[in-house]
């Protein structure tokens, strides 16, 4: 049990480290882009009859140089989107409902897309196109 605990208190310290390491100009531009995604999430909730939820895992940000090029809520909307357009059938509407409950928005080199225990994790990549037919693809094969 203590060894639990220790661990828990390990990874704590270290999520707290990360956010205190962040300036007042990331901690903004995170919020902003959380706040565009919360939009998105609702209209696919609304589309499909769903609560799905949705976040970024900002372990390994857009560099500053890209975020003022690209948007990252733009490409993480890009698998609702996806999402949007499988409810557009009753039987993919039902399968949304019953298989996917959250996405994850995280950025690497490659763009992937997974989907494992009810959880989309689908990693930008901004040099990648056409993320929501990758994605539209990928759910058409796993859902």
């Amino acid at each position: 049990m203590n060894i639990h605990v220790g661990l828990a208190l390990a990874a704590l310290s270290i999520l707290s480290s990360i956010a205190f390491a962040q300036s007042l100009k990331d901690r903004e531009y995170f919020a902003d882009q959380e706040k565009y995604l919360a939009g998105e999430v609702a209209t696919t909730n609304e589309r499909c009859g769903n609560s799905l939820t949705a976040k970024f895992d900002w372990l390994k940000p857009p560099a500053p140089e890209e975020r003022k090029i690209y948007s990252a809520y733009g490409y993480c909307g890009a698998a609702l989107e996806a999402m949007r357009r499988v409810c557009d059938s009753q039987a993919g509407k039902e399968a949304v409902k019953q298989k996917i409950k959250s996405l994850t928005c995280s950025f690497g080199p490659q763009r992937t897309v997974v989907l494992k225990d009810g959880s989309i994790d689908y990693e930008v990549n901004f040099n990648s196109s056409n993320d929501a037919d990758y994605v539209f693809e990928y759910l058409q094969n796993n859902l």
